[in-house]
């Protein structure tokens, strides 16, 4: 016998036509997972905002506490932390 497996999947958010005409699907039952999208977009902007803020705020600091002294394995290792942990934030 023949049978016909259906596989369910979630429908895309975006699809392309035929024309080359970009299409937003106005499903009710994806609108939680734009709206999930949206706000993690904004999360991370909020974030990274926050970030550059608190860098601002306390370079003037670093550069008179850090970059002037004489460097030691302390300097060394405050350094990496803070910028290698920025694009990680």
């Amino acid at each position: 016998t023949n049978t016909i497996v259906i596989h369910h999947q979630r429908p895309p958010l975006v699809h392309t036509h035929p024309s080359n005409m970009t299409v937003v699907s106005n499903d009710p039952s994806l609108w939680p997972f734009i709206s999930s999208d949206i706000f993690y977009s904004y999360w991370m902007v909020a974030t990274g905002v926050v970030v550059v803020y608190d860098w601002v705020l306390t370079l003037g600091q670093e550069i008179e506490l850090i970059w002037r002294q004489r460097w030691s394995l302390m300097t060394v290792l405050y350094m990496i932390t803070r910028y290698i942990g920025i694009p990680y934030s």
